[in-house]
């Protein structure tokens, strides 16, 4: 009975080492617990998501925190949140997204793909290979033309979709998560949302 018990924990932390779970672990810290203790009224976070999802979608990979550092003089958001968006385009998926890009494009374009999935990573390899972000855009602007007018007229777009898709939702999700915030401490919401602006000012997050 006691070995049993004691091979629960055994078979417990097995299970939560596998990839799903170590995924799962990743996307909550990643994003969803910077907007779950997020102290920021609701537009600040959409709107941190929406530029985040642009960013990535529409910025090559190596040049988010420059857009985003750049985006931040311009008007005010979360950053951390912002930041944290921008990963849904990584070094990881860089070469599969890319090419649905350039097979997006295409089609957009009405012109054929002429490049099958093999020959397009073999591309990026240079881009992908470099240290720093000027190399790296150095390189994706040596990718040609062809490649990097579909890669536009695609990540546009998708980049627009996504952002816009990005501040309802996140604006609706953080609003209630407001409300609630509210009434557990018996305050208006108003009341409570100005707060939060005061807070986000005085910290100048």
């Amino acid at each position: 009975m006691g070995e049993a018990n004691a091979s629960e924990p055994i078979r417990a932390e097995s299970r939560e080492i596998g990839f799903w779970p170590k995924c799962r672990r990743w996307f909550r810290k990643l994003f969803v617990e910077p907007l779950v203790y997020s102290s920021c009224p609701p537009w600040y976070d959409a709107r941190a998501v929406s530029l985040g999802l642009v960013t990535a979608f529409l910025v090559p990979v190596g040049g988010h925190l420059i857009t985003l550092a750049a985006l931040r003089v311009l008007c005010r958001f979360n950053y951390m949140v912002a930041f944290a968006f921008t990963f849904v385009s990584n070094p990881l998926n860089m070469a599969p997204l890319y090419y649905g890009y350039y097979c997006l494009g295409s089609v957009i374009l009405g012109r054929c793909i002429a490049l099958d999935h093999g020959v397009f990573e073999k591309l990026m390899n240079p881009v992908m290979d470099k240290s720093y972000f000027w190399e790296e855009f150095a390189a994706f602007t040596q990718l040609g033309h062809e490649i990097l007018v579909r890669w536009l007229v695609a990540a546009a777009p998708l980049a627009l979709v996504f952002g816009i898709v990005g501040y309802i939702v996140t604006f609706k999700v953080q609003k209630d998560r407001c409300k609630r915030a509210a009434e557990k401490l018996g305050e208006k919401y108003e009341k409570y949302v100005e707060e939060l602006e005061i807070k986000a000012r005085l910290r100048k997050i």
